[in-house]
């Protein structure tokens, strides 16, 4: 289990107001960031949502076409890991031929915020081989709607 100092260790160190505030709180059995990584963090994994929860594209064929380079038997497991994780879910049209779609799931949503500060992170960051222009972009330049933004920050 990993240990994070006490209240008291804190105050003895000279620190900013800023690592006080970064200091958790809290134990962690596990850390967290390595937990959520464990399924968001494989290859795919985020343009698989980032497609059908910002896109749309709900169906297996649509989204093999969308994601240059996934295969069929990778784009097949990642479904099935999202699924089981809780972050898709899968919704069979009860017809001839069965239709398959995936959508988001609660889980899913909450990790829309991370996908678009992942958008914000290298357009500023890596702006020369993102943009042609190889300009940086601000959050407001790359998202002008509000509610776009608001979705980014994680407040609705």
């Amino acid at each position: 289990m990993q240990q994070y100092r006490s209240d008291k260790q804190v105050e003895e160190k000279s620190t900013t107001d800023l690592e006080l505030v970064m200091i958790p709180q809290v134990s962690f059995m596990k850390c967290p960031i390595k937990t959520s990584l464990g399924v968001l963090g494989k290859k795919w994994t985020m343009l698989i949502i980032r497609y059908i929860g910002v896109y749309k594209i709900t169906r297996f064929n649509r989204l093999l076409e969308s994601i240059a380079g996934i295969t069929p038997r990778i784009l097949s497991m990642r479904l099935k890991e999202l699924e089981k994780k809780g972050f898709i879910e899968c919704d069979k049209e009860k017809r001839s031929p069965i239709i398959v779609q995936w959508r988001l799931t609660e889980k899913g949503k909450d990790t829309l915020p991370i996908l678009m500060q992942l958008v914000v992170f290298g357009s500023k960051w890596y702006s020369d081989v993102v943009f042609e222009d190889k300009m940086p972009r601000k959050l407001t330049e790359i998202f002008p709607d509000t509610q776009a933004r608001e979705i980014i920050m994680g407040i609705t």
